[in-house]
């Protein structure tokens, strides 16, 4: 009798302790989808503001120059950051006009730059341009998920052929999927709606 009710307790011990692990399992699981989804929501916001800055940056640029940089004949579907880092599609090209040494149609120059790249996450921190000199560099402003920032104006062969008023700027957003397609007039199309639902827009 006594052997018996030890191993009652004994085995009482067990479910206990396996009911233990299972409620801190599904605890644990609760509190890391919470904590996931805290984090993604920080990122959609901290990409928004950045947008926002650069959409800022761009509207100076106008003011100076009378026009957007345009990026005819040399953007990007792309926004994973490739080896080596070009400074001649889209997001290389709002880059370096931001940072003060492109024109609107590829003019190299050497200006006061129209943001502060310390408040960006870029491709190549390494990769600054230098206060004097004219000499455009390889690199792009990054998003929050670690891709580019994707931008386009005038970016057909022909100028005259985008009708779209202003720029096309954004972040493809936590999936990494465009889900858009963008003709030369700039009046882009959607291409997989499911893609393009979290891509985020500066305008």
């Amino acid at each position: 009798m006594s052997r018996a009710r030890s191993s009652l307790a004994a085995a009482f011990t067990l479910i206990e302790l396996l009911t233990v692990i299972a409620i801190i399992g599904i605890l644990a699981a609760i509190t890391l989808g919470v904590s996931r989804g805290v984090q993604e929501r920080a990122a959609i916001s901290q990409a928004r503001s950045e947008l926002a800055a650069l959409a800022t940056a761009l509207e100076a640029y106008k003011r100076q120059y009378g026009d957007y940089p345009q990026t005819v004949g040399t953007t990007t579907n792309n926004p994973a950051v490739p080896s080596p880092i070009p400074n001649n599609d889209g997001p290389g090209i709002l880059f370096n006009a931001l940072v003060g040494k492109r024109g609107p149609t590829g003019a190299q120059i050497n200006v006061r730059p129209q943001v502060d790249v310390s408040n960006f996450t870029l491709a190549d921190p390494s990769a600054l341009p230098s206060p004097s000199g004219t000499t455009q560099v390889n690199n792009a402003f990054v998003d929050p998920w670690g891709r580019r920032y994707l931008y386009y104006y005038k970016s057909g062969t022909n100028p005259a052929d985008w009708t779209r008023p202003g720029y096309l700027l954004l972040s493809v957003g936590p999936d990494g999927n465009l889900g858009i397609s963008v003709p030369s007039s700039g009046q882009f199309t959607i291409s997989n709606a499911a893609q393009e639902a979290d891509n985020i827009y500066a305008n």
